[in-house]
C-alpha cells in the first residue's frame, strides 16, 4: 500500500476509534456510579402472584431504559419475613448501590432498611411502607385511601345496611393496615352496616375460601366481603359462587388478578380496587437511579387506583394483557 493511502486508512481509523470512544464515555456517565454500572435490587414480598409479576415487567423495562442492572428478588411467599431480611443482608453484603423493597412486615423489616442505609445505600419502599423515617420515598397506592374508597363502594352495594367480613392478608403488612382503617373509616359513618370478623388468610386463597365459607356457615345474615388483598375477593368469590349466593352477598376486592376479573364480569365480584404495580416497579427504578446520583426525589410517590365494575371487567376479558 502506497504512503499516502496508508495515510488515510490510519486517519480514517484513528477517526472511528475517537467516535466509539465518545459514545462508550457518554453511556457510562449516563448509567454508572464511579465507573462502574450502577446495580439496584428489587425487593418484592414474593415472586409469585400477577400482582408481583406486572411489578416486575414494569423493573425491566426501566432498567431497558436506562441501561442499569437491576435484580428482581424476593422471598418464596408473602408470609416469609425471615426470608426477606435475610435477602436484604445479602444485598448489602453484596454493595448494591439501591435497594427498593415491599416489606412483609412494616416492623420486622427496620432493623435491616436502616442497617442498609447507615451503609449508604438508599432505600426506598415500594407497594407497603415500613414504619422507618430513613427510606428516601414511598411508591405506592395511598392505602388509606384506597380503603376508603373500597368502603364506599361497600356502602352503595349494600344499600347502608348489612354484615360484613373483612379478609386480610398477612398481619403486620403497612398496606393492609392501612386499606382496612380506611374501610372502616367509611363503615363507621353508617351505623346499620357491622363488621362481624376480620380475619387473615396469609396471601392464601385457599384460605380465603375457608374463611368465607365458615362465614356464610356461621352468619346467614352476611350481606358483604371486603377482600383486603389479591388473595381475599377471588377466595370469597369462590364460596359465595359455590352456595349460589352471588345475587345476595356482595364482594369488593383489591387487584385485578385474572380469578378475580372473571368473577366480577360475573357479577360474583361487584367492585376491584385496581392497583397499579407495572408504575410502581417502573419509579421505583427510575427514583432510585436519580437518587444515587445524587437527584432530589420526592418523599411519598401516589400511584392511584382504578374501580373495575362487571362491565370494565367484561371489556377486560375480551383484551388480554400484552
Amino acid at each position: 500500500m502506497c504512503p499516502r493511502k496508508l495515510a488515510v486508512v490510519l486517519l480514517f481509523g484513528a477517526f472511528v476509534s475517537l467516535l466509539c470512544c465518545r459514545r462508550e464515555g457518554s453511556k457510562v456517565s449516563e448509567t454508572s456510579k464511579g465507573g462502574k454500572v450502577i446495580s439496584i435490587a428489587i425487593v418484592p414480598k414474593a415472586r409469585t402472584g400477577e400482582y408481583w409479576a406486572k411489578c416486575e415487567r414494569g423493573v425491566m423495562q426501566a432498567q431497558k431504559e436506562l441501561g442499569i442492572q437491576v435484580d428482581f428478588i424476593g422471598p418464596p411467599s408473602e408470609v416469609d419475613v425471615d426470608k426477606q431480611v435475610e435477602i436484604v443482608e445479602n444485598l448489602i453484603s453484596r454493595g448494591v448501590d439501591g435497594i427498593g423493597i415491599s416489606p412483609c412486615d412494616g416492623d420486622a423489616l427496620v432493623p435491616v432498611i436502616e442497617k442498609a442505609v447507615q451503609k449508604g445505600i438508599p432505600v426506598i419502599t415500594v407497594d407497603s411502607d415500613a414504619n422507618t423515617d430513613k427510606r428516601l420515598c414511598y411508591i405506592g397506592t395511598d392505602n388509606r385511601k384506597a380503603g376508603r374508597i373500597a368502603g364506599e363502594q361497600m356502602v352503595k352495594l349494600l344499600g347502608g345496611e348489612g354484615k360484613v367480613l373483612i379478609i386480610t392478608g398477612v398481619p403486620g403488612a403497612q398496606n393492609l393496615m392501612e386499606r382496612v382503617a380506611g374501610f372502616k373509616e367509611v363503615i363507621s359513618k353508617y351505623p346499620k352496616i357491622k363488621i362481624v370478623s376480620e380475619q387473615a388468610c396469609q396471601s392464601d386463597q385457599v384460605l380465603a375460601l375457608s374463611i368465607a365459607e365458615n362465614a356464610l356457615t356461621a352468619d346467614s345474615d352476611l350481606a358483604g366481603i371486603f377482600g383486603v388483598n389479591a388473595f381475599g375477593a377471588p377466595g370469597a368469590a369462590q364460596a359465595v359462587e359455590s352456595r349460589g349466593l352471588a345475587s345476595k352477598v356482595k364482594i369488593v376486592g383489591f387487584d385485578a388478578m385474572p380469578d378475580t376479573i372473571r368473577f366480577c364480569a360475573e357479577g360474583v365480584v361487584q367492585a376491584i380496587i385496581e392497583q397499579r404495580p407495572y408504575k410502581m416497579g417502573y419509579l421505583a427504578v427510575k427514583l432510585l437511579k436519580d437518587a444515587i446520583e445524587g437527584k432530589k426525589i420526592p418523599r411519598v410517590v401516589d400511584t392511584g387506583v382504578d374501580i373495575i365494575t362487571p362491565p370494565k371487567a367484561r371489556e377486560l376479558l375480551k383484551k388480554p394483557e400484552t
